[in-house]
């Protein structure tokens, strides 16, 4: 009788990773019913596993149940059984030891046997499900490595690819004596006249030797080979045209660039295709000039250009137009929005047009947000329209009238704050140019409109004098943010710091915009120092940030702040990038009496090919070169 002794067991009592609230006999015997099976499976796997991270107690309990499920005929979806048990057993293997229930060990134990049997059920799909299971043992992955080698090959081509893989993944924690076997047998099969084979066989010593050189040859040939289809591989792409890419990322750094440079020479479309799309993700985690290059010289070849020109002007600055003409000549095309970004960040001048044009429409094919997402891939694509503008600061001139009609209050909300987050950025180096819509300005603050509006005009400081009357107005009012901008624009525009110190002082703390503003207001704060000196202690990265920069700024002393700036960029060395790296560069670059120490930390930051960027998409590279480029001013002046 199959799941006996199910019923004697309090499963009420046992924890779970979603509700809890489920009738476990009942799930477990629908899968025995042909219409109810799959839906059984997929609540089990949300209620035992749902999003990971640790090892309920109901799941060593229902483990020797789910191993029965597996393999029994009856049950028609088996390989989505074996699945709840890849995840659990993947889960089991990845976190701490507290996080695991007790009873894992010990019932995985029991439940080897049967899982071992599995790989040799007549079903493909089963027996991919159990090596997806099995390569996750942690107890005994010796024995799972003899099975699998024991068992090759396969007749199903699903099931080899996977043997192949989960050796890969096994070698890591093989015994001296079960390691040479293993490795010894991908060898061959890395060697062998089998493509298909040599191209996994090789993947799989790359993870078994992680940061040894491989040979790239039986990879290149496996990729522009015929296509193969693995319809039951849970380790690798089923779908054939998903496949390059899938293999790409299971290299390192070192093997997949050499591996996105073949393909990338490759006259097939499909093999340039899966190049670019492994460069751009290789260049969001690293620099890599060699990759940029073969994306240059492949942009003309390829169908849709899009998203190797995408990556080409996220790389463009002033001090590297190098791919300003390749933009110019699609500025009429299908992708002239890309296009214009390239010119507009190269600082090439036949962008001016075309950004005249984009800022005249309602529309203009940016978002109107910054977004920021984690490096998992190339999300966001572009800029917004603030961050295509910032480095457009040189054509202020030319921009401003442009701009000037979207400060009108009838203009769209989102496209106002976006221009007004422009003219901020650009009031640092253009401050005449921008002070040219102090009026507009003006109006918005009478108007209500207060936060973004009240930071232009402290950019721009003395030469918004006009706005000092409205400004006073408005002292004490407004959201705690706008309140803060609005005391510090005041101060900029009049030169009065008296209402800034009693508006900021009180708040000192609430926020690190408060620090930041005071900062600002230099030895006028001179009173705030010992609390400034406690927040620079705070564990909060941007706390300390801020209170540190406004300790140097009020005081003259770096030996106030200094050590604190420069944390979060030796973090980078880490591998820890932060959020808050870019302004502690920023920061530091004002700094002219640096330790030797400190400078040393720069100097390794930009030695390290690493990305320095915490976030994903465009501002992975954007993010990483402004902090570059701030690290090498500040050495400059060495």
């Amino acid at each position: 009788m199959i799941f006996e002794g199910v019923d004697d067991i309090a499963w009420g009592e046992l924890t779970y990773a979603y509700w809890g609230r489920c009738d476990v006999p009942a799930l477990l015997r629908s899968l025995l019913v042909g219409d109810e099976a799959f839906e059984a499976a997929d609540e089990l796997l949300n209620e035992l596993h749902h999003q990971g991270g640790f090892v309920c107690t109901a799941a060593p309990a229902i483990l020797p149940f789910l191993v029965e499920a597996a393999g029994s005929p009856r049950v028609s979806c088996r390989p989505q059984v074996l699945e709840i048990l890849a995840r659990l057993a993947g889960t089991a293997a990845v976190v701490a030891a507290r996080f695991v229930a007790a009873d894992w060990s010990g019932a995985w134990a029991r439940a080897r046997p049967g899982l071992l049997a599995l790989l040799g059920d007549q079903d493909p799909a089963v027996r991919t499900g159990a090596i997806w299971v099995l390569r996750e043992d942690t107890e005994n992955p010796d024995e799972v490595a003899q099975a699998l080698v024991a068992g090759w090959p396969d007749p199903d081509v699903s099931v080899r690819t996977d043997m192949l893989l989960a050796l890969g993944s096994l070698a890591k924690r093989l015994s001296a004596a079960a390691l040479p076997e293993v490795l010894v047998f991908l060898r061959d099969q890395g060697e062998g006249a089998d493509t298909h084979h040599a191209m996994y066989a090789t993947l799989a010593l790359a993870k078994a030797l992680p940061g040894r050189p491989i040979p790239t040859a039986p990879i290149i040939a496996g990729l522009t080979a015929e296509p193969v289809a693995l319809p039951h591989s849970n380790l690798a792409s089923r779908d054939p045209d998903h496949a390059s890419g899938n293999v790409l990322r299971d290299l390192d750094r070192r093997n997949g660039e050499a591996v996105c440079l073949a393909l990338l020479a490759r006259p097939e479309q499909r093999l340039r295709v899966a190049g670019v799309n492994a460069a751009v993700k290789a260049l969001l985690h690293a620099r890599a000039p060699g990759l940029l290059s073969a994306l240059r010289g492949c942009v003309e070849t390829l169908d849709d250009p899009a998203l190797a020109l995408r990556i080409l002007a996220a790389h463009a600055r002033r001090e590297d137009a190098r791919d300003a003409d390749l933009m110019a000549a699609h500025l009429d095309g299908p992708w002239a929005n890309i296009a214009l970004w390239g010119l507009a960040w190269s600082g090439d001048d036949r962008a001016v047009p075309g950004l005249l044009d984009l800022l005249a429409r309602r529309k203009t094919g940016f978002t109107l947000y910054g977004q920021r997402t984690g490096k998992s891939g190339f999300w966001p694509s572009a800029p917004s329209l603030a961050e295509l503008l910032t480095p457009c600061a040189p054509w202020a001139n030319s921009l401003t009238p442009a701009i000037s009609p979207h400060l009108h209050p009838d203009c769209a909300d989102d496209l106002r704050r976006s221009v007004l987050e422009t003219l901020a950025q650009w009031a640092a180096t253009q401050t005449a140019e921008v002070a040219r819509v102090v009026p507009e300005l003006t109006a918005l603050l009478e108007r209500g409109e207060w936060g973004q509006a009240a930071t232009v005009l402290g950019e721009i400081g003395p030469q918004a004098a006009h706005a000092a009357p409205e400004l006073e107005r408005l002292l004490g009012t407004g959201e705690r943010r706008t309140l803060i901008e609005i005391a510090w624009a005041h101060f900029r525009v009049s030169g009065d710091p008296e209402p800034a110190l009693q508006i900021l002082g009180p708040r000192l703390g609430e926020d690190h915009h408060v620090s930041r503003r005071l900062g600002d207001l230099g030895p006028h704060a001179t009173a705030h120092v010992p609390t400034l000196r406690l927040l620079a202690q705070a564990l909060d990265h941007w706390t300390a940030h801020e209170a540190a920069h406004a300790l140097i700024k009020i005081t003259g002393d770096p030996g106030e702040g200094a050590h604190i700036l420069i944390r979060p960029i030796a973090e980078l060395l880490e591998g820890r990038p932060l959020p808050v790296a870019s302004a502690a560069a920023r920061a530091l670059t004002g700094i002219d009496a640096l330790s030797e120490g400190h400078l040393a930390i720069m100097g390794d930051v930009l030695a390290d090919d690493r990305r320095h960027s915490y976030w994903g998409g465009v501002t992975a590279i954007s993010e990483d070169l402004e902090l570059r480029a701030l690290l090498t001013q500040r050495l400059s002046r060495l």
